[in-house]
């Protein structure tokens, strides 16, 4: 919240000047899907999608596109903080059937996004593991 409302004012500023700006913001498949032991990240992902979807709205008419990129399991240093049991299993358990997203799909996709033409706006976008059901 903090740096979307310090860099909103810029971002309008250049969309004033070059036609079109970007707000990016990472969320989750949590947002979107129910995941035991998962809860409290789950409920923050999905503040993340909601606050996008109103920023876009809001924004829209100003030519700043606002999207919310929700990736699946992707191996990054997250995993190092988990401390519920039941979630440490799963993902130890999705290591041994899927072949996670890596930091720089994550990344690509977001390039993606920005690339389109200023006229076009992916509202969300949601970038899974091959592999991975929900």
């Amino acid at each position: 919240m903090n740096v979307i409302g310090a860099f909103t004012p810029q971002l309008v500023e250049t969309a004033a000047s070059r036609g079109v700006a970007d707000l990016i913001n990472t969320s989750s498949i949590a947002a979107q899907n129910i995941f035991p032991n998962f809860a409290v990240y789950s409920a923050t992902k999905a503040y993340v999608t909601h606050l996008s979807r109103h920023l876009r709205a809001e924004l829209g008419a100003k030519n700043v596109r606002v999207s919310a990129v929700e990736p699946g399991i992707v191996g990054t240093e997250l995993q190092s903080h988990v401390t519920d049991a039941g979630a440490l299993a799963w993902l130890e358990d999705s290591k041994e059937t899927m072949e996670w997203l890596t930091p720089e799909d994550v990344a690509r996709t977001v390039g993606f996004v920005a690339s389109l033409p200023p006229r076009a706006n992916l509202q969300q976008v949601t970038l899974m593991p091959t592999a991975q059901a929900a």
